[in-house]
């Protein structure tokens, strides 16, 4: 008997840990945003097959920006409740980029970039509308 409540004990003590070792609400620690935005950026790498290295050189200014702006708002969004005025700000730093791209890439290249973008886009709202169900 007494063996069976240590193994119980060790088994709820491991399970704990495991529980709190699990950053909140599923998050990935430190990064996702940055794996989110340095995926985009490669897609678009990937995609557009002519960029000049003065292209790349501007891309890379421009995702990092919106790295270190992004991280900020997202810290701002878990220290304030108005997510509404965090969600405009969001979209308005997204219009941004989507403008300094624009004037870095040619027309068929931007298509290109709109339609990657688009893409995620789109795919975000039809997740964004399960959950709501």
């Amino acid at each position: 008997m007494k063996t069976l409540q240590s193994i119980l004990f060790i088994l709820f003590i491991g399970l704990s840990l495991s529980a709190l070792a699990q950053p909140p609400g599923g998050r990935r620690p430190g990064g996702s945003t940055d794996q989110m935005i340095e995926r985009e950026k490669q897609t678009l790498y990937s995609k557009v097959e002519n960029l000049t290295d003065d292209q790349k050189l501007l891309l890379d200014g421009i995702y990092k920006e919106f790295a270190v702006t992004l991280q900020e708002t997202m810290e701002e969004m878990r220290q304030s409740n108005d997510r509404a005025g965090i969600r405009e700000k969001m979209e308005t730093l997204r219009k941004e980029k989507d403008e300094l791209i624009a004037d870095v890439l040619d027309e068929d290249q931007f298509k290109i970039y709109q339609s990657i973008t688009q893409t995620k886009r789109e795919r975000k709202s039809e997740d964004d509308g399960k959950g709501q169900n």
